[in-house]
């Protein structure tokens, strides 16, 4: 191992706090968490900086003293999106040592209910410890399915301040430490220090491509080469982390195949390369691969018979790596193995001395490049002169396009078709000139085209869109003759410019800075009028400062940077304005704000999501009854953007919206009414228009966005909120406020779910009047709609551009709430004759919104992501569990099953609701899909014609069947089955789906613990394998 040494920093430089709280959120409760901590630690006298892990650099990281990191496990035992960086670098044995002297402590978040629960808590726990820092205190365990706040308070009480306080000052005692490091990934390729990056895809059964890839890594180790990567293509983070590798890297792709394909996770790397790979995002890197298909053939016969055809089922994986630019390894190599047959052993020394040989042969350029990147981060750079491009969209832009360029010096013209250019103008630094036709106040044909295509861009172009600089020209395109359409049209440049937000908003949401805009009606304008667009455009980008920077930047502490790592120079923080709320007269529109940034985990789930439209709405349940809360809803919507290619059994996050009578409510509290609900918002820097703000939501936006999508208004505000509007309430609700805060019971109480209590009820129960709550300070401190996940209910294959949920309204009886509101009163945090209004039942806020309110046309914001609901690889049984909305994945199942030529395994189905009259959901389609009697029956086969039936057997379980008969569930139908499916698990390696509330899934892994030889340790290593799988709520 190359480790590389840091100098000390000089005595009494601190580039941060002592104390750093590291956080991977993805609904924000670690977040919440993080700040939380930071604010008990600051009335304890110990400075603390909170840090979200999507900024994450190894520097940096290494650089703390005392680090505390919360970490959330999200899907199936994952890191969450912005903590992907941080998971790869801590479990990386390439790293071990580098932190020894660091004092670390971990709280790990997860449920219960999955089975790999805290699964990020304990690894990143394990990984501090093996990378040498010290844990000085216990890890924590926070389990949502229970009480996860309980959980919390317990942790921090145990122990924590005492433990925290000694580690601080042991920390200042020893005074900054040097930091060693590894060599970075970002190095020349040459025969001794070859970074490899290892990428394997590993069959359910029989495969052998994770110990083929062990035994190359063994190679690589022997003849001096660094593993720097071992990532698992079954890991959905696979692409991301092939798409942020470092330049020149050496990539060994290992996947299982056999005559019906490739593997599993080999397929879901490919698609997964089709979708957020766009093609030649990887050419700039001189990333070289080499694709390893490997086999497992029983004889030599079969290995030599299938040979060619199950190489050739690896070739899309080939092309797709092609496809993204990066190099493929001389043809010399070996590409395939029949790890069945082959000497494992010698073959792997074989294909990585031809590697070796090639990292040698590329050496010289990669050196180059390393040379230069460090060149450029320890020397001063140049803003070279950038050239303006002109990019436009429809005839007449074109024509002004043409126009402009006869004006201006050295400026080029192209049609904007293709996201590839603007990608490529901002990659050289160009200044870009958007020229966007817009006809009778609406954009053109061709602009709604470029603004579709914008808001589908793939996640590396809108890397590559961050250093986008533009400026906007709306080309108005009018009647020559019509002298009052022209002049309709010049007074109305407002609205003209409002017209292209959308474009520029989706730019600047990428990263982009916008530094002008611009209106020309090439009917009404002469050469004097062109000349004033051009001096106005070139204006904004001299005016916005220099060109950006190169990407790598100066360091902010004097460090020197050793010859291998070019690639890991911190750079500046970016500084940020203070956001302030600005309201838009009635009928004036906000521009865009360029620059602007999410504010926080939530918010940057709004920026991300796709806007998309619902198709269809229609009722399952064949008795519903919505008052009483008995309401399913299937609901359609289009797979736009980056939900084309959605994952089977999948899951669909949507950002709710909250109830029209909950938003009325709130006005008066701000001062607003109800004619003020399509005024525009934004928020500015107090600073002035020169600063960058962080936003809690995306602007501009109207009064009724914000409060419908953004802010949750379905519960009582919580204790962040309430810090920050403490001070400014009035007599007694002020006072209540402040025991409140002081109370951690109390609190917790106003949190439970038991209070029922909506934002505007808590207000009211204070006895807060109107006007009392400023809009500023409410939207800032509300806390955020968090988006509701569901598990999709269709197929991919079946129909791709559209995705379809099951949605049943969740809601409670009413129980409790005035117990709480008079605990509260009686701890004086609620005036004394408090009281919540009458209602017998709390709805859902999601449910209700999507089984009641949500219309045919109507958009919402909504991301995927797989989850580990989706169809074994080999031909084994399928055996579907699911009760009431959990039969959504198995409706999916079912539809792929049906278009799928090569399944032959049988089946099975376990279905449980209520009544069959009045809520088996698809019960038509449910009931249609199964086989109507064995295949050698001649009569009922001729019956079957038409569509094919994919399950073997239908198991209903009806909990409330009416008078005379008894209710069963879904679990005793297992148990009634019991025999035939131990045959299925057992002796034909079956798979088990279950889906549905935690009550049914935890009955039904007792009950096949009772039928499975091994009992429940046997459903315990049949859940670890992937064989048992289930995703439950509630």
């Amino acid at each position: 191992l190359v480790v590389n040494l840091i100098p000390s920093l000089q005595a009494g430089v601190m580039a941060a706090p002592p104390v750093q709280i590291f956080f991977g959120s993805q609904s924000g409760t670690a977040e919440g968490f993080s700040d939380e901590l930071r604010d008990e630690a600051a009335e304890r006298g110990i400075l603390c900086q909170v840090v979200d892990l999507a900024s994450f650099t190894p520097e940096d990281f290494a650089a703390c003293s005392v680090a505390i990191i919360i970490v959330s496990t999200y899907g199936d035992g994952e890191p969450t999106d912005n903590a992907v960086a941080f998971h790869n670098w801590v479990s990386n044995p390439c790293n071990d040592g580098v932190l020894k002297g660091q004092r670390y402590c971990v709280m790990g978040l997860g449920d219960m209910n999955y089975s790999k629960f805290n699964n990020m808590g304990s690894m990143t726990d394990a990984s501090m410890e093996r990378l040498g820092a010290t844990r000085f205190y216990k890890r924590g365990v926070g389990d949502d399915s229970q009480d996860i706040v309980e959980d919390w308070m317990k942790w921090k009480a145990a122990g924590f301040w005492d433990a925290l306080r000694q580690a601080v000052a042991d920390a200042q005692r020893e005074g900054p430490r040097a930091v060693a490091r590894p060599a970075a990934a970002d190095i020349a390729m040459g025969p001794k220090n070859t970074n490899v990056h290892f990428f394997f895809g590993q069959s359910e059964e029989d495969g052998a491509a994770s110990d083929i890839c062990e035994a190359l890594q063994e190679c690589s180790q022997k003849e001096g080469m660094t593993v720097a990567t071992t990532q698992s293509l079954e890991d959905r983070k696979a692409v991301k982390v092939l798409d942020k590798l470092p330049r020149a890297a050496v990539v060994v792709v290992v996947v299982d195949a056999t005559l019906d394909g490739l593997c599993r996770p080999a397929q879901k790397l490919l698609r997964m390369m089709k979708l957020e790979l766009d093609a030649n995002s990887l050419t700039s890197k001189s990333i070289h691969f080499a694709l390893l298909t490997v086999a497992t053939s029983k004889c030599n016969n079969s290995a030599s018979a299938f040979r060619d055809s199950i190489k050739k089922t690896a070739q899309p994986l080939f092309e797709a790596f092609l496809r993204a630019g990066a190099k493929p390894v001389d043809e010399s190599i070996l590409s395939y193995l029949d790890a069945g047959v082959e000497n494992v052993e010698q073959k792997s020394a074989e294909f990585i001395s031809a590697l070796k040989r090639h990292a040698a042969t590329v050496s010289p350029t990669a050196a180059q490049a390393s040379s230069s990147a460090v060149t450029a981060a320890t020397q001063p750079t140049t803003v070279p002169a950038c050239a303006t491009r002109i990019l436009w969209t429809g005839s007449e832009a074109r024509e002004a396009a043409d126009a402009l360029l006869g004006l201006w010096p050295g400026a080029t013209c192209d049609q904007m078709s293709s996201l590839k250019i603007l990608a490529g103008a901002a990659q050289k630094r160009e200044q870009v000139v958007l020229a966007v036709e817009c006809a009778e106040r609406s954009l053109g044909d061709d602009a709604v085209g470029l603004l579709t295509m914008l808001r589908a861009t793939p996640l590396p172009l809108q890397a590559q869109l961050r250093q986008l600089r533009f400026a906007m020209l709306v080309v108005a395109a009018t009647d020559a003759g019509n002298a009052g359409e022209r002049a309709s049209t010049n007074s109305a440049r407002g609205e003209l410019t409002q017209v292209v937000a959308p474009i520029e908003q989706v730019l600047v949401r990428f990263g982009g800075t916008c530094v002008a805009s611009s209106i020309v009606d090439l009917q009404d304008t002469d050469g004097g009028k062109l000349e004033k667009a051009i001096v106005a455009l070139q204006g904004g980008f001299t005016d916005g400062g220099a060109p950006n920077p190169p990407a790598i930047a100066k360091t902010t502490v004097p460090i020197p940077v050793p010859l291998s790592s070019p690639a890991v120079v911190s750079t500046a923080p970016q500084a940020y304005g203070t956001p302030q709320l600005k309201i838009a007269a009635v009928g004036e529109r906000l521009p865009a704000k360029s620059g602007s940034v999410a504010s926080d985990v939530v918010a940057r789930f709004y920026f991300d999501a796709e806007k998309v439209r619902v198709l269809k709405i229609r009722e399952l349940r064949q008795q519903p009854n919505a008052e009483a809360g008995l309401a399913t809803a299937e609901v359609e919507m289009e797979a736009t953007g980056s939900l084309r290619g959605y994952g089977l059994g999948g899951t669909l996050s949507l950002v709710p919206e909250n109830d029209p009578d909950d938003m009325t409510a709130m006005l008066p509290l701000l001062g607003l009414t109800p004619s003020d609900l399509d005024r525009s918002i934004t928020f500015v820097a107090e600073e002035g228009d020169d600063m960058k703000v962080k936003q809690p939501f995306p602007t501009p936006c109207t009064l009724r966005t914000a409060l419908a999508c953004y802010c949750d208004l379905g519960k009582p505000p919580d204790k962040k909120m309430l810090q920050a509007l403490q001070p400014k309430l009035q007599g007694d609700a002020r006072n209540c406020v402040e025991r409140l805060l002081a109370n951690a019971e109390a609190l917790k109480l106003l949190q439970s779910p038991a209070l029922c209590c909506r934002m505007h009820e808590w207000w009211a129960l204070l006895g807060v009047v109107p006007g009392s709550i400023s809009a500023h300070d409410f939207f800032l401190t509300c806390p955020r709609q968090k988006p509701r996940e569901f598990t999709i209910a269709s197929s991919p294959k079946a129909t791709p551009d559209r995705i379809t949920l099951c949605v049943s309204m969740t809601s409670q009886q009413v129980l409790e709430a005035h117990d709480v509101v008079q605990q509260l009163c009686e701890s004086g945090c609620l005036p004394k004759d408090a009281a919540l209004p009458n209602r017998d039942r709390f709805f859902g806020m999601c449910s209700r919104w999507l089984t009641s309110r949500l219309k045919v046309g109507d958009t919402v914001l909504a991301k995927q992501r797989p989850s580990p609901l989706h169809l074994p690889e080999k031909d084994v049984p399928i055996i579907m569990v699911g009760a009431g909305a959990g039969v959504a994945p198995f409706r999916g199942f079912w539809e792929e099953l049906r278009i799928s030529k090569q399944v032959s395994a049988p089946a099975a189905l376990f279905f449980g609701c209520r009544h069959p009259e009045q809520d088996w959901l698809y019960k038509e389609e449910m009931t249609a899909a199964v086989k109507l009697a064995a295949p050698g029956s001649l009569a009922l086969a001729k019956m079957q014609k038409g569509p094919k039936r994919p399950l073997q057997n239908l198991h209903t379980a009806f909990s409330r069947p009416g008078e005379g008969q008894q209710g069963k569930y879904v679990q005793d139908e297992i148990r009634a089955q019991g025999q035939s499916l131990k045959i299925w698990i057992e002796k034909c390696h079956g798979m088990v789906f279950i889906c549905g509330s935690s009550a049914m899934g935890n009955g039904v892994l007792e009950v096949l613990s009772e039928i499975l030889d091994g009992g429940c340790e046997a459903v315990k290593a049949l859940r670890k394998e992937n064989r048992i799988v289930a995703e439950m709520w509630g």
